[in-house]
């Protein structure tokens, strides 16, 4: 693994594109999963040519006709590369996906290796700080300050600003647009890397895309928004002001920062994914 590079610290947008990456795997694990049995190969032979007056014979016998179908084609598959050298490999294939715009959310260092690790941060409602496969938005968290009045006193209050929603809008467009069928192949074809990430981590599960559900079913659970999600401030960082708010994993509280219109997007699109998988 590369030493040389140094995450930001910034990890509240890690989730949003995780579900970006856990949607490219879940599309193709219905496939994948379901057509993992090896394929005996087939033979086809090639007929010999028959001249006319030999084929006016056999159309006068009782045997059928056998309609000629040219052999077709051999694609050649590339062999995969060593997860440790699948960079370049991976993000030429999500490059098909969705261009420049889904690679340039990714750090290009360890790519499926960290991918690995962050979804199976998000299956136990965990946000992952280091080691991180996405880069973080270019603004920071956007709240705002206004006043109630409690008890007949006005009372400055903080709370999530609407405007901090726009950060994750790239991030929730781009799954959103994601074309399924490529990502099915991109997904079928790297799997047994992803599978392999995920055997380093020497974890009592059973296999990767368990361990991709469970992440699916975090998200799904997150609770959806009600009214202003307001803040405090004990220290450096905000947290959420309401004590049960503040109790929920990580992964749900990320959930409520990325905005309602936002998180319901991405809800329905894994929801469609998930019946997929389980019918």
């Amino acid at each position: 693994m590369s030493d040389d590079y140094q995450p930001r610290k910034n990890s509240s947008i890690t989730m949003i594109v995780i579900v970006v990456l856990a949607l490219i795997a879940v599309a193709a694990a219905f496939f994948f999963l379901r057509n993992d049995a090896p394929v005996a190969s087939q033979t086809v032979s090639t007929p010999v040519a028959v001249a006319p007056q030999v084929a006016a014979v056999a159309t006068s016998s009782a045997a059928p006709l056998v309609e000629y179908v040219p052999p077709q084609p051999v694609v050649e598959v590339e062999p995969l590369p060593a997860l440790s050298d699948s960079d370049s490999s991976i993000l030429a294939a999500l490059q098909q996906l969705r261009g420049e715009g889904l690679v340039n959310l990714l750090v290009p260092q360890e790519v499926l290796r960290k991918f690995v690790l962050a979804v199976n941060n998000v299956a136990e409602g965990k946000v992952i700080h280091e080691y991180r496969p996405v880069v973080s938005p270019p603004l920071p968290f956007i709240s705002e300050t206004f006043s109630v009045t409690i008890e007949g006193a006005a009372v400055d209050q903080e709370r999530v600003s609407p405007n901090n929603f726009q950060r994750y809008e790239p991030y929730v467009t781009t799954l959103a647009l994601i074309d399924s069928d490529a990502a099915v192949a991109v997904y079928r074809r790297f799997y047994p890397l992803l599978e392999e990430a995920f055997r380093e981590l020497g974890l009592k599960k059973p296999n990767f895309h368990s361990v991709m559900v469970a992440a699916i079913d975090n998200i799904l659970a997150a609770p959806d928004a009600q009214g202003d999600l307001l803040l405090v401030r004990p220290k450096v960082f905000y947290q959420y002001a309401d004590p049960a708010l503040e109790a929920m994993p990580q992964t749900h509280k990320l959930m409520l920062r990325m905005g309602p219109e936002n998180a319901r997007s991405v809800k329905a699109s894994l929801r469609q994914l998930r019946a997929r998988i389980v019918n």
